[in-house]
């Protein structure tokens, strides 16, 4: 009996055995098809005792070559913050120019475009020369970024100048260059790369020697004439100063050749050598921007320009600019239209009878040296309206007495020092209530002329002059 229990009993475990392993079994093939097969592959060892104290997990055995798949990870490019180099030349071809959008829904983009469209009646800006002037033409497209009648268009070579002209020969190329873009104003900003010998022939002439300065000077009036035949104002910016003594005073001399060649074809020089310069007159990395706040104005290299340094440039380059331009801040304005009958002028007006002004802008490069005198700026339109001195002078009128103004000089009646009727802190000795009830205030006797007392006093001293002859003596 108890053999036939002890069967029962071992067939009965050998069934739960062989139970749990199918069970095992068939778990062990749902983990190996849901793992990867880099997992399902790996043979995991037990955890040692520093692993489990200070962390780490299992190792995996050598993993079969072909189910290793490495991770590649591309990292995006760093974008650089620096302005793109305008060294390069611009191709032949002139891109597009930015016209005004002539629908309602092109203007709605207008903002998601980028800078704003020019203006069909846009005046062009043509900015030639090397690596400065493309600094000097991106900060004018900056400047002028918002004025849709002012478009810049800039044609540069980094390396170009005056002297290699077998790189590039600005007087062979300047004039198809104007024929193309029709330019209202040219701007030239050469001559940094031109220290340089000059070689004519076989004849090789070293910098600022007499033969390269006469080569030299013939170069500079070359382009100024081509402005000068095309009826194009020129605009000739200067160079500024660098980071090393002896450039920097060549650039002195550069400077000099190119203020005369530009004013002898009527042309306007642009000076900006104290702008980059200490009060010493030594170059300077950093210094006042546009906003009065010190930036950075130079690179490392003691040469190119900063952003901040590209602001100024084209801070001392606007004045000049807008002197040819004119006012260009808005659109003409077309003809009157059929459907406008209730349009309103502005009312013709004297600026001598003007109380306000708008405000002057503190950045304004016509803050520092106008050229006309107060109120002869712009012509006047007629007015009727009579100025201040034409009422003073011809009418006789004053200028209305505004009160509180500083030429408020009217008279004014004299008023009671105490009001009537209101309580007096002390009275004097003498009533005046009672002198006025009685006899009344008399006003003093009116005071002579200085010759009648003179005349009053002499016949006085004669009289008793007289008189002392007159009494006999005792």
């Amino acid at each position: 009996m108890t053999t036939a229990r002890s069967r029962v009993s071992g067939s009965a475990a050998k069934m739960a055995r062989t139970g749990l392993v199918a069970v095992l079994v068939v778990f062990a093939m749902l983990v190996g098809d849901l793992a990867s097969p880099d997992i399902a592959a790996a043979q995991q060892r037990p955890r040692t005792v520093l692993e489990m104290l200070f962390g780490g997990g299992t190792q995996s055995a050598q993993p079969d070559p072909r189910r290793i798949q490495r991770r590649v990870i591309r990292r995006e490019p760093k974008r650089s913050v620096t302005r793109p180099s305008r060294s390069s030349t611009r191709s032949s071809s002139r891109p597009e120019r930015r016209k005004r959008a002539p629908t309602a829904a092109a203007d709605s983009n207008a903002s998601d475009a980028g800078p704003a469209a020019k203006s069909e009646d846009a005046k062009t800006v043509l900015v030639v020369g090397d690596f400065l002037a493309a600094s000097l033409a991106s900060g004018l497209e900056d400047v002028y970024a918002d004025n849709d009648m002012v478009d810049i268009e800039a044609r540069t070579d980094g390396s170009s100048g005056l002297v290699r002209d077998d790189h590039y020969d600005w007087p062979e190329k300047l004039g198809p260059i104007m024929d193309e873009e029709k330019p209202d104003v040219l701007v030239v900003m050469l001559g940094s790369n031109d220290r340089q010998t000059i070689s004519e022939g076989s004849q090789s002439m070293t910098l600022r020697s007499d033969g390269w300065t006469k080569e030299y000077e013939k170069r500079i009036a070359e382009i100024a004439k081509i402005a000068q035949t095309k009826k194009v104002p020129l605009v000739w910016v200067g160079l500024p100063s660098f980071k090393f003594d002896r450039m920097s005073e060549d650039m002195i001399f550069f400077n000099d050749l190119y203020r005369k060649a530009a004013t002898e074809v009527s042309g306007q020089f642009v000076d900006i050598w104290d702008g980059f310069v200490d009060a010493e007159g030594g170059f300077i990395y950093t210094g006042p921007g546009v906003n009065g706040q010190t930036v950075q104005l130079r690179n490392s290299d003691g040469i190119t320009m900063t952003d901040a340094g590209d602001e100024k440039l084209a801070f001392f380059a606007q004045k000049a600019i807008d002197r040819v331009l004119g006012d260009t801040t808005a659109a003409p304005a077309g003809p009157l239209a059929a459907d406008q009958p209730n349009l309103q002028l502005p009312p013709l007006g004297n600026a001598a009878n003007a109380v306000t002004t708008r405000p002057v802008a503190l950045d304004d490069p016509k803050l520092d040296g106008a050229e006309a005198l107060l109120g002869g700026g712009s012509v006047q339109g007629f007015s009727l309206e009579p100025s201040p001195r034409d009422r003073l002078v011809l009418n006789g009128a004053g200028t209305g007495n505004v009160e509180g103004r500083a030429d408020d000089f009217g008279w004014r009646e004299k008023t009671d020092a105490v009001a009537p009727g209101s309580a007096v802190a002390y009275r004097g000795s003498l009533d005046l209530e009672a002198v006025r009830a009685k006899e009344g205030i008399k006003p003093p006797k009116e005071m002579p002329s200085i010759v009648d007392a003179i005349i009053a006093d002499w016949t006085e001293q004669n009289q008793e002059a007289q008189k002392g002859v007159d009494t006999p003596a005792e």
